[in-house]
Order: C-alpha cells, then structure tokens, then sequence
C-alpha cells in the first residue's frame, strides 16, 4: 500500500501536537525502550486500531535514531518505565532521538489506521512519502541547526514496524523534502486563513471582537497587514517572534527559558510530598492540572500558585523588552500555546495593562485553540506556495 501525507509537526516539550493527513493527534512528548512487547496473549489486532495513538508501541529501525522498541506517548506516561521526555532549557530538540521516535511513531500509526479504514483489513506493510513541516524554538532555529535536523528525517528511508498486539505491520517512510522553521511563526496562516483556505472567523475571536467593539462580522483578513509581537508559551520555553503579515522579521527573534514547565518543576516537589509519592513526572502533573475532576486537582493548583507568578512576571519583561526593542510599532499582541492556558489569570492583567498604555490590542487565544496553534499553522504552511517554492527550488540540481 502505498500514501502521500502531509505533516504539520508541533513538537512540543510537553505535548506532542501533529497535524496528519488532515488529522489532528495529540500526546504527550514521551517515549520509554524497552525490551519486549506488553502483551502476551493473542488479540484481535483489529480492536487496537481505532485507539492506537494511546497505545502506541513500535519497533524503529532508522538511519535518524537510536533503534529499538518504544512506547510512545500516553501509553509510556501510563506504563510505569522510566520514561524519556525532553529536558526544559537543556536539550536541544535538533541533536535529540525523541522527537525523531515519537514523530515516526505517529505518522506510521496514521498510516495503519487510513489503510484499515480504506481497506477494512490489516495491511502487513506500507510505502509511505511524506512532506513536513517542523519547527525549532527561536532560540535553537538557525540556518545550521534547521538544515541538521531537516537532514535527520530526508537521509534514507525509515523502517517503524508498528505492533498491534502480536501481529506487525511493517511502514517505511520517506521525506522528499522537509521544512523546519522558527516556533511562533506559523500561526501567522492560522489566524488569517482555516484549513478550507478562507478567512478565519468565529468563536477563537469572540472575546477579542467584544473587547475591542470590533463587530460580529471580524474575521481572519484583519491581521494580514499587522505587526504582531508573539508570545508563545511552551513548557520550556516562550518565543516572542514579531511578525508583519506574512514576513518574519529576523532582526527581533527572542526567546526566553521560561514557561509552565519550570513553574510545574518548582512545583512538584511539594505536589508529590502531598499526595505522598517518592516521584511523578512533569507531565502527570500537567495531566493533572488539566482535569478539574481529579482528585489531586486542587492540590496541584495550590502548589503551582506561587511559581506561576514567578515566570509571568519574566514573560512579562521580556514581553516588554520587545516592545521597546520595537520601539511600541505593534499592532497586537498575541498570546497562545499550552503554558498561556495554566497562566491566563495572572499573566492577562499584566499584559492588558501594558497593552493599553502603549495603544496596542491583546488577542489572547481562547484555551481550546491555544495548543493547536502552532501545528495548524505547520498544517498550512506545507501545503502552501511557499513550501512548494522551496520544495522546487530544493529538487533542482546545484
């Protein structure tokens, strides 16, 4: 069997966001090798299709990465292996294994569930060519660092033999051409244009419209000419990127070591004495933190309280420092990605008020958009004109 995808590759420090095929899937950002498959017993193969993202377990055999068998992300999370995440303001994603794995991982599971779903069977393999898009923090994206890791995934072809059960189905998957670019900069195409290629509209700026008295009719076409000052709120990281429609202006990029993940590290400590764990990884706490319904909920919250503060107040200066940088010629500021949800109440005061000092709109991304941001604009932009430009201008000999 043979597919063409396209990718819009979020690889993010705590989450894992991919949009393939059309498809958005999220996972944590974790992997664990192990030795052997967790099932012993014969099962239907069929009965893991349909879930297979959670319970993902692969054998990788690439030129890009170390080979060995995985479970990759929430099946991972939940396993109790020790597992491998990537380590905030320390790794480089470029140089790491992980989001090699946990990105092959995903696009081969896609592939199985589209041939099940085509076909009604379990095919036992599958040719797979695939046009990505990717991104590295503003802070890791240069011409050197972009070029190593685009090189990780076109160098040859990548065998991932995805388990369902006991039975194998064998992927090898090929990148013609792979664009990385800098975090932040991609949600550009999403805020102006939807997956159908018309202007965004709807309820991602209903509270941006009401405050600003803009008017029902508001959509996407509005930010095609403005200067934008990003704030992108990672675990690891925040971006603060400007951009003036379509163009990223280079002489601003700036990023800094803070987000919700240092806030979460800070926090953990005196999570796990309270709820009286040894350890817990970084990223049950986020899962934690995510469901009011748990039963820890509000234990998390109280602990995280105070070094949220912490890190709004820096994101809030170095936010700032951009803005004089600038010297105030921004037309909004736009917040989003996973930390700004955790952050919102302390950190949109903050940012209102030095937004309406200096005549500068806030558009701070609703919760259930803010994640997604960054791999919907991936999703646009591979299948945009200018990748095609530089896929051409790739394929043509030197």
């Amino acid at each position: 069997m043979n597919y063409h995808f396209f990718v819009g590759n979020d690889n993010g420090n705590s989450e894992h966001d991919l949009v393939i095929d059309g498809r958005l899937i999220q996972q944590p950002n974790v992997n664990c090798r192990v030795d052997e498959l967790p099932w012993r017993e014969e099962q239907a193969p069929e009965s893991f299709v349909a879930n297979l993202q959670d319970q993902l377990v692969v054998t990788i055999d690439s030129p890009a990465a170390r080979p060995g068998m995985y479970y990759v992300g929430k099946f991972a999370l939940e396993s109790g292996e020790i597992i491998d995440n990537l380590q905030i303001g320390i790794d480089s994603k470029s140089d790491m294994d992980l989001p090699i794995v946990n990105t092959l991982a995903q696009i081969a599971a896609a592939a199985v569930q589209k041939a099940y779903e085509e076909e009604k069977a379990i095919p036992s393999e599958i040719d797979l060519e695939v046009d990505m898009a990717t991104a590295l923090p503003v802070t890791q994206h240069t011409d050197e660092t972009s070029a190593r890791f685009e090189k990780r995934f076109t160098s040859g072809t990548h065998h991932v033999t995805v388990h369902l059960g006991l039975r194998r189905v064998a992927v090898r998957i090929v990148f013609p051409f792979v664009k990385v670019v800098p975090e932040a900069t991609p949600v550009i195409f999403t805020l102006q244009k939807d997956a159908s290629g018309s202007w965004r509209e709807g309820e991602i700026f209903a509270d941006f419209a009401e405050t600003y008295n803009i008017g029902k009719k508001f959509n996407g076409s509005f930010f095609k000419d403005k200067r934008i000052l990003h704030v992108d709120i990672g675990d690891g990281s925040t971006e603060y990127p400007i951009t003036e429609g379509n163009r990223f202006l280079r002489q601003f990029v700036h990023g800094s070591h803070h987000g919700a993940g240092y806030a979460i590290e800070e926090a953990l400590p005196e999570f796990n004495r309270l709820i009286h764990l040894p350890d817990s990884p970084r990223q049950f706490f986020s899962d934690v933190i995510k469901n009011p319904n748990h039963k820890y909920h509000a234990r998390a919250l109280k602990t995280l309280r105070r070094p949220l503060e912490s890190q709004v107040k820096q994101i809030v200066q170095h936010a700032k420092k951009q803005l004089t940088k600038a010297r105030n010629e921004i037309d909004l500021i736009c917040v989003y990605g996973g930390g700004s949800i955790l952050m919102r109440s302390v950190l949109y005061p903050y940012l209102k008020e030095a937004c309406d000092e200096r005549e500068i709109k806030l558009l701070y991304i609703p919760a259930e958009y803010a994640v997604e941001l960054n791999a919907m604009g991936l999703d646009a932009f591979v299948h945009g004109k200018i990748y095609e430009a530089l896929k051409s201008k790739a394929e043509q000999p030197a």
